[in-house]
């Protein structure tokens, strides 16, 4: 089953910048908010470009440290939610429960692979601005500076809830990485259900030797 196959030269790239977390620093207004949401950015790009600059870490507990940077900085319940759209409705809580698991798991191992290539490019946060109908979401635009061809404009929708910021989806030069796989994942359900769904996408688990884990907890 093809996922992002046309969206990820831009997402990869930009994906680099955001597998970490940060404690908010608990702005009271609106505007501490939003400059709060481009400093989580600023400082998931630092955390993660060093994970994976670092001589000193070897490659499976970067992978594990990456794992768990992800799962927290990623809303991956919420986003699993809007990807499943009216299936999610219709699934059984043990399908939810497994998907989730499974939907975290399979696009860490799509994107893991992909982020040493980019720890030496430029990130930088250009603007941030809340959604006008939802004071806790916020649209972070930035930019990412390659040595080689144009620069490469990415939106982050980040969300804040109980003093933490996360990531809700990544918007590369202006295709939804959610509304894509809502897409594609809507197609597969519809033609075998959500069960054949997750066991796709298990066995691109169990292709690439990966352990699903849970972001249930998260």
């Amino acid at each position: 089953m093809p996922i992002l196959r046309s969206f990820l030269p831009a997402v990869r790239a930009a994906l680099v910048a955001a597998v970490a977390t940060l404690a908010a620093t608990g702005g009271a207004h609106a505007q501490d908010n939003a400059k709060d949401a481009g400093e989580f950015m600023m400082i998931l790009n630092k955390i993660t470009v060093d994970l994976f600059k670092s001589n000193s870490i070897e490659d499976k507990e970067k992978e594990e440290r990456f794992r768990a940077l992800a799962l927290k900085s990623f809303d991956i319940p919420k986003i699993s939610k809007f990807v499943l759209g009216r299936n999610w409705r219709k699934a059984s809580p043990e399908q939810r429960d497994e998907f989730i698991s499974i939907f975290g798991e399979v696009n860490l191992q799509r994107f893991m692979p992909l982020f040493t290539e980019y720890s030496n490019q430029k990130f930088e946060v250009t603007g941030v601005r809340p959604d006008k109908d939802k004071p806790s979401l916020f649209f972070v635009s930035s930019v990412l500076t390659r040595p080689e061809g144009e620069p490469a404009a990415i939106e982050w929708r980040v969300s804040q809830r109980s003093g933490r910021y996360r990531i809700l989806d990544v918007v590369a030069e202006g295709v939804s990485m959610v509304l894509t796989l809502r897409k594609e994942y809507g197609t597969v359900v519809k033609k075998s259900g959500v069960d054949d769904l997750i066991a796709q996408l298990r066995e691109k688990i169990r292709d690439s030797g990966a352990i699903a884990t849970s972001a249930t907890d998260q």
